[in-house]
């Protein structure tokens, strides 16, 4: 192979990924159904919006409780159908990105505000706003690093409360919990406006 041939791979090869990148596949989730990725608006609509559940206060008390022993109660409480659903709603909240061709915003201005009445609507009022909602959750992680979070919160379900002075202190987590519990209302935001 001549190096004109080595170079048409290569670009053969960039395309397809790129190709790829562009059309978002069921293959590409791990926890978000075909029909959800086609239709994200119908994940709204069912999970979201009609099942009625507190997303937030159930993905507060997964976390929290995670990261702290202590705060397990002996009631019954569906962990595996929680992280579940906070892992679709991580993952149809990617899908709505790519499909308004919203770009990740910046690390660096994540928590720049612009002017003072868009902090007091956001922080004082709790107004959601949902595009700027989505292109920060996904600034401060990508899709994959919030998968891997994800994961993490499961390992220190291991840890109980005779070793959980083990437990690694990250303090990334105060924002993970803040962006994890805003998440929901941010896609039910979506839902009523009918669009983003």
């Amino acid at each position: 192979m001549n190096k004109s041939d080595s170079f048409i791979t290569n670009k053969k090869q960039i395309n397809e990924m790129k190709n790829t990148q562009k059309k978002l596949k069921a293959k590409h989730f791990r926890y978000l159904d075909k029909e959800y990725v086609k239709n994200p608006d119908r994940f709204l609509k069912e999970i979201v919006h009609e099942w009625g559940l507190n997303w937030s206060n159930n993905f507060n008390y997964l976390i929290n409780s995670s990261l702290y022993p202590p705060m397990r109660t002996s009631t019954t409480f569906e962990y595996g159908f929680i992280y579940n659903h906070l892992a679709q709603m991580i993952e149809v909240g990617f899908v709505i990105l790519r499909k308004y061709k919203l770009r990740p915003m910046p690390k660096a201005d994540i928590f720049q505000f612009n002017c003072q009445e868009v902090f007091d609507a956001e922080i004082e009022n709790s107004s959601a706003f949902p595009a700027k909602s989505l292109c920060a959750f996904y600034g401060f992680k990508s899709r994959k690093e919030w998968l891997a979070v994800l994961d993490d919160l499961l390992q220190r379900r291991d840890y109980t409360e005779d070793n959980m002075k083990e437990l690694p202190l990250d303090h990334d987590y105060i924002v993970i919990r803040e962006f994890l519990v805003k998440l929901p209302l941010v896609l039910n935001e979506i839902y009523k406006r009918g669009a983003l």
